[in-house]
């Protein structure tokens, strides 16, 4: 299994150690190359935010997508993952919540928490099942934070407000 672990810089990185300690993968960790200890177990592409090739290239390679965040606004690389039919570990903060849904569309893990963020990649690790199911469902999700989906609604709220204020 190869698990992509993104966006380093919001994210707890003992935590981020402690799980790549116990995750017996290669891993690609993106953005903060001084977090790397293991060099050996890991890809280091340093930061690829602004290359979108590069992100869809990581992220479609992976098995697992793993945002350890601390702190976190919608969580964009949620939806990129999911999207592209990856898994997603992500920490019990911000938006990612609201994002992964109620644990249909990927897993939460306590922020900060280590252990379970090492328990759970390991269990998907194991589990390629639960992978294709998360995959099959994070997809599905993903389109109701598509462009499209948001300016439907977007739409609707401005027609309603119109009609409501008898502008319509």
């Amino acid at each position: 299994m190869t698990t992509a672990i993104i966006d380093t810089s919001t994210a707890n990185i003992a935590s981020v150690r402690f799980a790549l300690e116990r995750l017996d993968a290669p891993c690609v960790l993106a953005a903060d190359p001084d977090a790397a200890r293991d060099a050996d177990r890991l890809i280091l592409p340093g930061a690829v935010s602004g290359d979108l090739a590069a992100i869809a290239l990581y992220l479609s390679a992976a098995d697992v997508c793993a945002v350890p965040s601390r702190n976190e606004g919608m969580g964009r690389i949620v939806v990129e993952a999911m999207a592209l039919g990856v898994p997603v570990v992500g920490a019990a903060v911000g938006g990612i919540p609201a994002v992964l849904g109620d644990d249909e569309a990927g897993r939460l893990v306590p922020p900060d928490d280590a252990a379970a963020l090492a328990e759970t990649l390991i269990e998907l690790a194991h589990d390629r099942a639960m992978r294709a199911k998360l995959a099959t469902a994070g997809r599905a999700r993903a389109q109701a934070f598509s462009v499209s989906v948001a300016e439907a609604r977007l739409l609707a709220l401005y027609r309603t407000l119109a009609r409501e204020r008898g502008l319509a």
